[in-house]
């Protein structure tokens, strides 16, 4: 391929081989293209289906036994696709219709209207018509609004075909299972399948525990396939477009949760340790990784024995967090020697070919590749490698290729390398340790011009050179041993403190030499193992003793650093130790020593300023002592220069002990214009140092000058979290400004309800054969399970401060937890960082499940009683008032005002109790509200410059006993026992049926003359349980007739009218007596209208003589509301009216309507009490679209499966099959037959 030039493309620079000198490796050694090697790729998952990736039925079913079970086909679908998936299903079997629909009825409303301009002279009919349309364009404006497509459900079937697992997944979604893929494990068959045409995602399997286990694998992002595609891709017919190691083999190992956005868990971690393990890998390539508080953790023992005990090589990405220091990531801090940690380059080549930049410029590390050394001295970054290529991606895309860039596509580079390396070892005999891999690539690895060590370690890995080592030195008798060296437990010393770098210091280092696999390891070789090391260091300001004399045990030397009259910044070097027998084959061990010169701002000298010319890939780093006080640091950054835009970063990290670099960091990118300025603000930690790089972004062509200064600010009050217990009343705050007069104005909000939770039911079980880790090692795991309600519809946080942000070192190896709803549905995922998984909920149920793993049981059981903080965002925030003066927080006076705080001065101020109307109405004792509290009236400082704050609920004052009704005249014995006997009686009217019940009814009825109500009302009670068990039409109608004349004589005995005037009149609250008799009344009168309302809707649908086919539709209308179902029918056909066999009753439409129009004046129609009559009219009116209004009201108080069954037969009689289709499609989403499985 040529350009409008004449020049070829350069392809090889698309995926980098040159730089490394793969390329003139392979021609040289072709057969050495990792052919015979294993490369375990923990990512996201790769596409077995992506270009150069690819490997180059019946049913039999000996058992008959199949496992059966089902799957959401959206939790297989990486976030990307999933967005494109259901924008194109709701553009093609949703809008076209839906649309339409919402245009139509609003048509049709707008014709109601124009025929009808005068709404209040509306005939009762009329405004029912008018409802429902109404009701109609309501649901479908709703609908639309609502819209949220959860996915499919696909069928599983599992069995054994006599020699292996078979699986196939429906994804006809109609039963058709002849025509879908029939897959075994891919292990063993390299089987994949597609999963939809319209996805193109194309997915594995592999069966676990005799068929009782379906893991269907897919990728939660194209990282991974990317990633693989760089170590090993292949393309016979276009070899510029191969991985660095063509012949290798990879295994897919996804350590991405598709649940927590491709987030990496420690389940998956370690279950993908064990997965290397067995297939018994050569070469993990890990572009994955987080920020780790310290150097340890349950997953870092994981890694360290699959490295130290099975010898496998593991790379590892450093990060993409730069440019300042300290940010490599977990795992390349693993406080060993056991993990190559990679850095980032681009190479002149890879900014011509795949950025398309004008010029070329040297090479250099990328801005944001990130940079050692770790917290514990080690640089963490071995060598460098290109960070960029354009290579395949999965198919799901819809791309062949694309551009990526970052550590994660350095390390499968090295990766690829490593298995290049030991293709070659392998077929020559060579033995290799993970340990003699690694020092050939940093030995030989070449310092570019524009090497920096903190991001490129060593230097560019250099193939043929390392290759060369390996060969040449092949029997140094320390190939397989390590050299663990550590100053005060430490891999590095790290000074970084102004107290620690103001005079010399003396510091004792100590080597191990420790064999791989050492427990195991030759007693001989431990025996005779002896090595006279040479001690050198190339820098004037570190003294160390030239020899050391090293066997099979620790040796400990001493060293003397000086860093007094170093400049400031910073300064690295290495200790080196060689062979003596063999100095040229490079150190054995490197130790590295790094001291930062950091300018202190003390008295005058509060602010810092200077002038930068900023050249291409050149960045500059200051580092300063943050004076006592400051709390935040104003940053200005102008460019001086006239030409085009530029684009600078600035980095500001400090570092606290056991805190990882992003708890303190502040990053921006500025695009500045010509003489343009700008500030920002971000909080600082007095007395810490604080590093601020700017450099131009790599791509900058040209240099700029620019002027920066920083200016630090403080109003520090006397707690760094500020926890206020109600009872306490009034809460003191003392806040001292040390650094500039500041304008102070307090203000502090409190945004969260936190609940404290204990766990419903805990338990601890071993886990199965995908959880043990080789030699045996069971891992269990202990499931909690939270309930609890939701009052509102909110956002929640679920928090276990007791395992928070800790993942690689946790000493626990996972904790991962589920929300479902009351229907068991799954509504959210969240793992070891809480503030990630913020989740918005509505008013309801909810269960929580926790698990958390180890392989001690004893450990887990501890554990068992872990409370849960639940944050629920509160509807409106609470602000606290603030005083100035006690006395004025103790009578609610004056609040305060903004004041100028002196230098050195210390400003109290007075938090005033929260009143008790103001708390959630779910507060309990033990819960707390959050939110922060700031002290600057400046935005600037204001916003960067905030700080917790905890209000402890106190407990509530309790409620006045509501006052008692007044009694009766007092009774005697006799007449309570007999109207306790009486109200018993009445009460078994309702219960008995048939005969039993007529008879008792008629006894007490014939006894009974002042109050008739309850018994009337009992015996229509019990007649409404009957009419469900008749059969025939005919007794049907009688019975129904029966309950229309026994409600109509409630009603009359009831005397409405006047009921209904007395609950209008302003009743006395003293005489509750009066007022309960009236409330009891009125609900007789309202379930006699319904009850009537109701059996006057069944004789209508039942009709006259009820004995045809229409009759029997009829009946099955009428009662299967009450059911959970509807007709599928699409019109209800109804008399206009029904007579009695004496003919003295007519039933019609219209007297049904007056039923309803009195219901109205006692009642909401979508009361629960009403509302099986309502939905009843609705039929008779063939008005599904009020039905619908309030069967979705229901949804909205508690979802059910019923409901939502109803809902769907009613989307079917107003002919929305798009939507009845939708939501039949959704339903086992919704209403899963249990929870889903960790």
């Amino acid at each position: 391929m040529t350009n409008g030039n004449g020049n070829d493309f350069p392809v090889w620079a698309l995926l980098p081989k040159r730089e490394t000198n793969v390329s003139s490796f392979l021609n040289k050694y072709p057969e050495y293209d990792g052919r015979g090697v294993t490369i375990a790729i923990l990512d996201s998952g790769i596409d077995p289906g992506a270009k150069g990736l690819q490997v180059p039925s019946s049913w039999e079913n000996p058992s008959g036994k199949f496992h059966i079970g089902v799957k959401n086909g959206y939790e297989l679908y990486p976030k990307q696709l999933k967005d494109r998936v259901v924008k194109e299903k709701k553009e093609k079997y949703w809008d076209p219709f839906h649309k339409l629909f919402i245009a139509e009825t609003t048509r049709k409303v707008q014709e109601f209207n124009n025929n009808n301009p005068n709404i209040n002279q509306l005939s009762q009919q009329k405004k029912l018509d008018k409802e429902e349309l109404d009701a109609q364009l309501e649901i479908l404006i709703t609908l639309e609004k609502k819209y949220q497509d959860i996915g499919p459900t696909y069928d599983c079937v599992v069995f054994h075909d006599g020699k292996i697992w078979k699986a196939v997944i429906d994804t006809s979604e109609k039963g058709d299972l002849e025509n879908c893929k029939l897959l075994g494990t891919y292990s063993e068959t390299y089987d994949y399948a597609m999963l939809t045409s319209t996805d193109r995602l194309n997915y594995c399997v592999n069966v676990y525990e005799d068929g009782d286990l379906l893991e269907i694998v897919s990728m939660s992002t194209g990282h991974g396939t990317h990633v693989a595609s760089i170590a090993a891709a292949y393309f016979p017919d276009e070899p510029d477009k191969n991985g660095i190691a063509p012949g290798a083999q990879i295994v897919s190992i996804g350590i991405g949760d598709m649940r927590l956005g491709s987030m990496e868990t420690g389940t998956a971690l370690t279950r993908g340790l064990i997965k290397v393990a067995k297939s018994k890998c050569d070469v993990i390539n890990m572009s994955y990784g987080e920020q780790s508080h310290w150097c340890g953790g349950r997953v870092l023992e994981h890694i360290h024995q699959i490295v130290d005990k099975h010898g496998v090589i593991m790379v590892s990405s450093a990060g993409n967090r730069g440019p300042a220091l300290s940010t490599v990531g977990t795992p390349p801090i693993l406080p060993t020697d056991s993990i190559i940690g990679v850095g980032a380059y681009v190479s002149p080549d890879m900014m011509i070919a795949e950025y398309s930049l004008r010029d070329k410029m040297p090479g250099l590390g990328y801005t944001w590749t990130s940079r050692g050394p770790g917290m514990h001295g080690a640089l963490a970054v071995s060598v460098c490698a290109p960070g960029g290529a354009i290579t395949s991606v999965p198919n799901y895309t819809l791309r062949g290729a694309q551009l990526m860039n970052g550590t994660s596509m350095s390390s499968p580079h090295v990766a690829g390398c490593v298995a290049v390396l030991l293709s070659g070892l392998k077929q020559l005999n060579i033995p290799y340790s993970p340990y003699s891999v690694r020092r050939a690539i940093e030995n030989t690895a070449l310092k570019v011009s524009t090497w920096e060590a903190f991001s490129m370690g060593h230097g560019l890995i250099q193939i043929d050179k390392a290759f060369d080592h390996l060969v040449t030195y092949s029997n140094s008798v320390e190939k397989s041993i390590r050299f663990h060296v550590t100053c005060n437990q430490k891999n590095g010393i790290y000074l970084r403190d102004s107290q620690k770098t103001k005079c010399p210091s003396l510091f004792n280092i100590t080597v191990e030499p420790i064999f791989l696999n050492d427990s195991d390891a030759d007693p001989e070789s431990k025996i005779n193992f002896e090595m006279t090391l040479k001690l050198t260091c190339d820098v004037p300001w570190v003294y160390v003793p030239s020899n050391l004399c090293l066997m099979y045990s620790p040796r400990t030397f001493s060293i003397r650093i000086d860093p007094c009259g170093l400049p400031n910044g910073e300064h690295f070097t290495w200790i080196k130790a060689y062979d003596t027998t063999c100095i040229e084959k490079g150190p054995v061990f490197h130790f590295p020593v790094t001291v930062i010169i950091s300018r202190k701002m003390s008295g005058d000298k509060l602010n810092w300023s200077d002038t930068l010319l900023l050249q291409p890939g050149k960045l500059v780093r200051e580092f300063l002592e943050v004076p006592a006080g400051a709390t935040a640091a104003s940053l200005r950054l102008s460019c001086l220069e006239n030409k085009s835009e530029c684009c600078i970063v600035v980095h500001a990290v400090q570092l606290r002990p056991q805190m990882c670099c992003k708890t303190h960091e502040y990053h921006k990118l500025f695009r500045l214009g010509p003489k343009e300025e700008s500030v920002c603000v971000f909080p600082v930690k007095e007395k810490l140092v604080l590093e601020v790089v700017i450099v131009q972004w790599w791509t900058a062509l040209e240099s700029t000058t620019v002027d920066y200064s920083i200016t630090f600010r403080g109003l520090l009050p006397d707690s760094p979290c500020i926890s206020m217990h109600g009872a306490d009343g009034i809460h003191r705050v003392d806040v001292q400004s040390s650094i500039i007069y500041e304008d102070m104005l307090p203000c502090a909000v409190l945004k969260n309800h936190v609940l404290v939770l204990r766990p419903n039911e805990n338990k601890v079980k071993p886990l199965k054969s995908r959880d043990v880790i080789p030699d045996g090692r069971q891992v269990y795991e202990l499931q909690l399970t939270y309930v609890f309600t939701v009052p509102r519809s909110t956002e929640i946080t679920p928090v276990f401060s007791l395992l928070s942000d800790l993942l690689y070192e946790s000493e626990f190896e996972s904790q991962l937890w589920m929300l479902f709803d009351y229907n068991k549905q799954l509504i959210a995922v969240g793992d070891a960082y809480p503030s990630k998984y913020a989740t918005k909920v509505d008013k309801g149920e909810y269960t929580l499940k926790l698990q958390i793993r180890h392989e001690d049981s004893a450990l887990l059981e501890k554990l068992s009683e872990v409370s849960m903080l639940m944050s629920l965002k509160m509807a409106s925030n609470i602000s606290l008032d603030i005083y100035d003066k006690h006395s004025n927080a103790l009578i609610n006076g004056k609040k305060m005002s903004c004041q100028s705080a002196a230098p050195g001065s210390i400003v109290p101020i007075f938090l005033a109790p929260v009143p008790n109307d103001k708390f959630p109405k779910n507060s309990s004792p033990g819960s707390y509200l959050s939110g922060n509290i700031t002290f600057f009236k400046e935005d600037g400082p204001k916003k960067a410059d905030t700080y917790p704050i905890k209000y402890i609920i106190p407990e509530l004052p309790k409620r006045p006993p509501s006052v008692k009704p007044v009694a009766d005249k007092e009774k005697s014995l006799e007449d309570e026992f007999s109207d306790e006997i009486k109200q018993m009686k009445i009460s078994w009217i309702a219960k008995l049926t048939g005969k039993s019940s007529k008879d008792l009814f008629d006894e007490i009825l014939s006894k009974e003359t002042d109050n008739q109500c309850p018994v009337l009302l009992a015996r229509l009670q019990s007649l409404d349980k009957e009419f469900e068990k008749i059969s025939e039409n005919k007794q049907k109608k009688s019975h129904l007739l029966e309950m229309i004349e026994l409600a109509d004589k409630i009603l009359i005995a009831s005397n409405c009218n006047e009921i209904l005037a007395a609950l209008g009149s302003k009743t006395d609250k003293k005489d509750q007596a009066n007022l309960k008799k009236l409330e009891q009344q009125k609900s007789f009168v309202i379930e006699a209208l319904v009850k009537k309302g109701k059996a006057m809707c069944d004789l209508l649908f039942l009709k006259s003589d009820a004995t045809g086919d229409e009759a029997e539709q009829g009946s099955e209308s009428s009662k299967s509301m009450e059911g959970g179902e509807i007709s599928t029918q699409t019109e209800v056909s109804v008399p206009s009216e029904v007579k009695s066999p004496e003919g003295d009753t007519t039933i019609t439409v219209d007297k049904l309507n007056e039923v309803h129009s009195e219901l109205q004046k006692w009642s909401d129609q979508a009361d629960t009490k009403v509302v099986g009559f309502t939905e009843r009219l609705c039929l008779v009116h063939c008005h599904f679209g009020k039905v619908l209004k309030l069967v979705l009201k229901q949804q909205d108080e508690k979802r059910t499966l019923e409901n939502e069954k109803k809902c769907i037969e009613l989307y079917q009689r107003l002919g929305w099959d798009h939507c009845a289709a939708f939501f039949q499609r959704n339903l086992l989403v919704r209403y899963p037959l249990s929870h889903t499985l960790f």
